[in-house]
Parts: C-alpha cells; structure tokens; sequence
C-alpha cells in the first residue's frame, strides 16, 4: 500500500511531533549548547542532536556528554535540567511545521479523520509547540513523554493516543520519522508511514519487512496524491 492509500484508508492518524509535523532541530540544538557551555562543556553538532533525539532530550545530553552511562550523574543532571528550562521558556524560538503540514492536517480533518500527537517530549512542551505554531486545534489528543508510565518505541502511550480517539488500532496509523517510531507502531500492531523528510535518516536503517515501506518525501506531495 503507498503513502496516500495508507493515509486515506486510515480513519485515525496520530503524528510524531520533532521531526514529522516541526522541524525543531535548531531550536534542540541551540538549546543543548547554551546549557553544555554553562557548564563548560563544548557544543555539539546538530548531527549529534539529530541522531539522538528520538529517545527524548534525556538522550541527547547523554550523547553530549560522551558515551552512555559514563557522564557524571550530577553533571549530566544539571545540564539537563537547564536544557530542559530553556527549551520551556522558547521552544519555538527557531522552530517551524514542514511546509504544507497544516494544509495537510486541514485536509484529513476535513474529511472527517481524527487526529492525535504522540510524542517523546513532554505533554506539557509538545502543546505549546503546537500552541504557538497555530497547529493545536487540529488535534484532539496530544500524548508526551510524561503522559503514561513508558514513552515510545513502547505501544503504550501510541494506544493511549488512539484510545482517546475513541478508536481502535486497526483503525490507526503512525506517521513518524524514525526507527523508534516504527518500533512504536510494531509495538502497538498498526500501521506506519514513513516521513522521509525529516531526522530519521534513509528506509535503509529501519526493521525490515514483508514489503517496501509506505513513505512520502513532503506534504504537498502528499497532498497533491490524495486530491489526485
């Protein structure tokens, strides 16, 4: 099945937040380096944040920091701990929705599909994305790190979503942009689709299988396949 028969064939369709609906990398990556040269340590690429921000911002200091589990536990709590305020006080700073993602939330709306957010940033950081982005009132369910007990690649918090759709797994797809996303939509028994357009990297680096996977490059892509 392609990208725009997966999509139209779906009656719940739940987005990953970084990376699928904003580009928030040069706000991650700003962030991440204001809060490491407080504490005296040397910036990082924004390749080091992309690679290691599926897991939430907790991975990315881990990253920063040097290999995981050998940073020293009170500076790598402090350094994520400022992160994590700077992130709150601008998140939006530099960050914007991929172009043509509105249009595309607008369309799926208005045929009646239901729309929900599932992501490994906080609930709390993930709305105010979506709030000053002029992306909130297309979703009725935003589900974060924080939300359930576990964070994605787990199914819970990707059920969690598609329960407060009042829907049922089969009746719901993934778009995301990761291996942990895809992880997560395994998990959970639905399907993905693959957004290749932001942090995840190429199909090559994902779980294989029985077939080539749905993926699109853009949402006026997308968009101009579904009105065709």
């Amino acid at each position: 099945m392609n990208a725009a028969a997966l999509l139209c064939a779906s009656p719940a369709l739940v987005f990953d937040l970084d990376g699928t609906l904003v580009d928030t990398l040069p706000d991650l990556t700003d962030a991440l380096n204001q809060a490491l040269r407080e504490h005296g340590r040397a910036p990082v690429s924004s390749e080091l944040v992309r690679g290691s921000l599926h897991g939430g911002i907790e991975t990315s200091v881990e990253a920063a920091l040097g290999r995981p589990g050998e940073a020293d536990p009170a500076l790598a709590g402090a350094v994520l701990a400022r992160y994590q305020w700077l992130l709150d006080d601008q998140p939006v700073r530099l960050s914007r929705p991929y172009p043509g993602v509105a249009a595309l939330l607008q369309h799926c709306r208005a045929r009646g599909q239901r729309l929900a957010v599932c992501t490994n940033k906080r609930e709390a950081q993930a709305r105010r994305v979506l709030n000053e982005l002029d992306l909130a009132d297309f979703f009725s369910v935003v589900v974060g790190a924080d939300t359930c007990s576990r964070r994605k690649p787990h199914a819970e918090p990707l059920l969690h979503a598609i329960a407060g759709l009042d829907c049922l797994p089969a009746q719901a797809v993934l778009v995301g942009d990761s291996p942990v996303d895809q992880a997560c939509a395994a998990a959970a028994r639905i399907g993905f689709l693959f957004f290749t357009g932001g942090y995840g990297g190429s199909p090559a680096g994902f779980a294989g299988g029985s077939g080539p996977m749905p993926a699109f490059g853009s949402y006026p892509m997308l968009l101009a396949s579904l009105d065709g």
